[in-house]
């Protein structure tokens, strides 16, 4: 993250690590406050002219080793002839000093926190405990492990699908916002799309409870569906969806579904945005897809209905002659 940071403050960050330094820093004041604190560091010594070269991890090892002996002072190597250069130590220095005091005062009997973050693409990744994890699009999952509580836990903005590796000595859980999600040997789905009004629950493998602090919530096992209302602060069990894992899997069944329905779905996974002319959104689908691509899927589409497709400016439109409400 202290990488990222660099270069987000140099300006030299693409847009992907931007977002993900955004989305780090609007996770707590204690973040924001850490970045605010290494630009002013950075904007000081930017003003420093003549740069020059020097070994930052040379001078933190003369660091650690006093503060390894208690030493309450840090003493900086003899100046050279500019003077510049003991400012540019010095800056670097604190930098390293003031990341560390933060990481002490704030992730105190933590690891470092893990953030995996998507945006236009669907990401898949491993957590440090070997549990893996796959985001939908636009989603983030931030990575702690307390060694105090023995506590894995995953904080989620967005959508994903978690196969644990399970520990019975170091529990796992889902964070989001304070509704909880606690595996026993599972894997499963949670929805919780920022803005929206309900987080939803989807165990494919095992068992879960999903609750609050305050709420014991539900016990849910394999094939079964929780929903937990922001607005009523209830917890309900509801029929999962067929197509609930397509974003994942790309695996599709649709039967007598309206177009405007199936083009909903399609469109959340694939690329290429799908319209519809006014006269076919009413046709219904009977088909199953099985992880073809969006050209395929679209021919199939279009061939079984007697619809045209037709490209243009990187969306597909589906028109034809349309059916009956």
């Amino acid at each position: 993250m202290d990488e990222l940071i660099a270069k987000y403050l140099a300006g030299e960050a693409n847009q992907e690590e931007t977002a993900v330094i955004q989305a780090w820093k609007a996770q707590s004041a204690g973040n924001s406050q850490y970045i605010e604190q290494l630009g002013t560091i950075f904007s000081k010594s930017a003003t420093v002219k003549g740069l020059e070269q020097f070994d930052t991890d040379a001078a933190w090892n003369r660091v650690k080793k006093s503060l390894d002996s208690n030493s309450r002072v840090v003493q900086f190597p003899t100046p050279a002839r500019d003077r510049s250069l003991y400012w540019k130590i010095a800056a670097g220095l604190l930098i390293t000093v003031i990341a560390g005091i933060y990481i002490l005062t704030q992730t105190k009997g933590t690891t470092a926190p893990v953030i995996y973050a998507s945006h236009s693409q669907t990401v898949s990744d491993t957590l440090p405990d070997g549990s893996n994890v796959f985001l939908n699009k636009e989603s983030t999952v931030r990575f702690v492990y307390n060694k105090k509580t023995n506590e894995r836990r995953a904080e989620l903005k967005g959508e994903a699908y978690f196969a644990i590796k399970h520990d019975e000595t170091r529990k796992f859980v889902v964070d989001i916002d304070g509704v909880l999600i606690r595996d026993i040997g599972t894997a499963f789905n949670v929805k919780a799309p920022e803005g929206g009004n309900t987080i939803e629950v989807v165990v494919e493998e095992g068992e879960v409870m999903f609750y609050t602090e305050k709420d014991s919530g539900l016990y849910l096992r394999a094939g079964a569906k929780g929903v937990f209302d922001k607005q009523t602060k209830k917890f309900t069990i509801e029929q999962p969806e067929v197509n609930v894992l397509s974003y994942k899997t790309r695996v599709f069944n649709f039967n007598n579904t309206e177009l405007a329905a199936v083009v909903r779905q399609l469109n959340g996974v694939y690329t290429k945005q799908i319209e519809l002319s006014p006269a076919v959104k009413f046709c219904r689908l009977t088909v199953g897809f099985n992880n073809e691509s969006q050209d395929e899927v679209v021919a199939i589409i279009a061939e079984t209905l007697g619809l045209k497709a037709i490209e243009s400016n990187g969306k597909i439109l589906l028109d034809g002659a349309g059916c009956a409400p």
